[in-house]
């Protein structure tokens, strides 16, 4: 036999096997009463199906829950079933299985018994596990199957907080010390080697994992920590209480901060180099019960490289918004919720009207991104730099556009209406649901209808949706209730959309990345004159649908419909 054809027997039939192993499983659950046969048969005359983890494909399609998919499988390899939840994790196990074989087979040891060693797999068919693991250990071996999401779970959190489980064994005169506020104890602790190695990792994990935020806190008898990815908090390592001083103190010396005053609230700046590329974060440092919880908000400085064209936008609504940030005066808002991603849409904007031929003025609260070819103004209150005085005093230095970073009170909101009706072109921030509500919010702010009306010429509101992991993703048909979700009284059957089955690319979410969505309200003379009169929300937004504006809701549907991202993300995102 070739060599080539034994490759291809040695790839071909573990598809194969696959799609048996699911028919056998979906035999049980009809001889079970839990599905019916035309279910069954659909799933597997499915021209999209997808077989790359035995079974999985009936929890995504909700037909069992996870630990009766471990149950089936494992039955079918003569192995028990587990859950993470089911056993008192042996941390001394991560030392002997490397994190490079955990995340090859998707595997985590779990706990010894005698000379016994248990480990969680997700798939049994991977033989040459088996080998790997017994050179590893000189007693017997005992595997279990444990569901995909909570082995890659596992892998994340585990393999980071192992590297640093030394650190548990503190002396409790070390404690003392610090508790007495010792604050040379307090800064050579923060100093020290395995403190800078742990907050050092922490860092590089959050950059590598695309976390926009680090959250630290101190949570009863450990220290918490917590990474926001593509918008949602996800669990990171936990360490000992009694480290917490000295974390928050590594972090303060970055950042510059007292870490003499653990009683205020403090703020600062990091700026430095990870493998060689500049990092900028934000330190925000809160007095809490047990401690001080820090923040850091890691600023995407690739942002800033991208362009318009770049965002996401459809060509139609692009090209409309364009044309609107081209204008001479006005005011642009983009609007949505923290983290939508407005700042960075803004910015895009800015830079595409950036030339020698234009004064650009920003005032921001804080900058988060330092640009040369602008002319950036920081709030300080402490020094009586707020957005009203700021922007008054830049309307003295003769410019072409304002942006703002945020319209957050009745003087900002009215100063900013008013250069935007006296010759300068205005780009700032609301925090509101749609487009059409930041009408009803400035009004909130108390500013008058006659002053909205003509410096209002557009509202791009923004929201960000979580892309289906690619490496994972997977197509089934969609059930009829699932689609009356998505469209009531549509009558859609048939359609088929994507759900990611969570893997160790995207960290057993099923997501990777995100998508932006976009609903552009543009203010005609018609609208103006609603805008004067009073109107609803929901009047601005039915003249705006009317007149063409594709709402959020839409252009979120059509993200669904192109396998982009899950029904399930729309509602969670969208829930207008």
């Amino acid at each position: 036999m070739s060599s080539s054809a034994e490759n291809w027997l040695l790839q071909r039939p573990r598809v194969d096997q696959a799609k048996v192993i699911d028919r056998k499983l979906l035999n049980q659950l009809v001889k079970d009463d839990c599905i019916d046969e035309v279910t069954a048969m659909a799933i597997l005359d499915d021209a999209d199906y997808d077989s790359q983890t035995p079974g999985w494909r009936l929890v995504l399609s909700d037909l069992i829950e996870e630990p009766l998919w471990a149950e089936l499988v494992g039955s079918l390899f003569g192995l028990a079933s587990a859950e993470l939840s089911d056993f008192t994790i042996d941390r001394d196990l991560f030392s002997i299985v490397p994190e490079e074989l955990a995340e090859r087979y998707q595997l985590i040891p779990l706990t010894r018994a005698g000379d016994e060693v248990y480990i969680g797999i997700t798939d049994p068919r991977e033989i040459a596990v088996y080998d790997h693991l017994r050179s590893l250990f000189t007693g017997p071996i005992r595997l279990l199957v444990v569901p995909p999401t909570q082995i890659a779970e596992a892998i994340r959190v585990y393999y980071m907080a192992a590297d640093t489980s030394e650190l548990e064994h503190v002396e409790a005169s070390e404690v003392a010390t610090l508790t007495e506020g010792d604050l040379q104890a307090l800064r050579e602790g923060g100093e020290a080697g395995k403190i800078v190695e742990l907050v050092d990792r922490l860092f590089a994990h959050a950059i590598g994992v695309g976390a926009s935020d680090i959250h630290i806190e101190p949570y009863g008898s450990q220290v918490r920590v917590r990474f926001r990815i593509d918008g949602i908090l996800r669990v990171g390592p936990n360490y000992p209480i009694v480290l917490c001083p000295w974390i928050v103190s590594r972090v303060k010396v970055l950042a510059k901060l007292d870490i003499a005053e653990r009683y205020s609230p403090q703020d600062g700046r990091v700026r430095t180099k990870m493998s060689g590329v500049p990092v900028d974060m934000r330190v925000s440092c809160l007095p809490v019960a047990g401690g001080e919880k820090v923040v850091i908000r890691l600023l995407g400085h690739k942002m800033l490289g991208k362009s318009l064209s770049g965002l996401g936008m459809g060509e139609e609504l692009l090209e409309s918004f364009r044309a609107e940030i081209m204008r001479s005066q006005g005011m642009i808002l983009v609007t949505g919720p923290t983290g939508s991603g407005k700042s960075t849409t803004l910015y895009a904007a800015l830079m595409e009207r950036v030339n020698d031929e234009v004064n650009v003025v920003t005032v921001e609260d804080p900058i988060e991104y330092e640009i040369p070819d602008l002319n950036q103004v920081p709030i300080n209150k402490k020094r009586g730099v707020t957005f009203p005085k700021a922007l008054r005093a830049i309307l003295r230095q003769d410019p072409d556009i304002i942006l703002v970073g945020e319209i957050r009170d009745h003087e900002t909101g009215c100063i900013a209406a008013e250069a935007a009706v006296t010759g300068h072109l205005v780009l700032s921030t609301l925090h509101t649901n749609d487009a059409a509500a930041a009408v009803h919010r400035l009004i909130e702010m108390g500013v008058p209808c006659p002053l909205i009306a003509p410096s209002l010429q557009a509202i791009l509101a923004q929201r960000l949706l979580r892309a289906v992991c690619k490496d994972c993703s997977m197509r089934y048909t969609a059930s009829p209730t699932e689609l009356e979700a998505l469209v009531p009284h549509g009558g859609l059957r048939g359609i088929k959309l994507v759900a990611g089955r969570g893997c160790a690319a995207c960290e057993g979410s099923g997501y990777k990345g995100r998508i932006p969505v976009h609903e552009l309200l543009l203010v005609d003379d018609e609208m103006r004159g609603l805008i004067g009169e009073g109107a609803t929300t929901l009047q601005i937004r039915q003249h705006a649908i009317a007149h063409g504006m594709k709402d959020l809701r839409t252009s979120a549907l059509e993200h669904v419909f192109a396998g982009l991202t899950s029904a399930e993300e729309l509602h969670r995102v969208v829930n207008l």
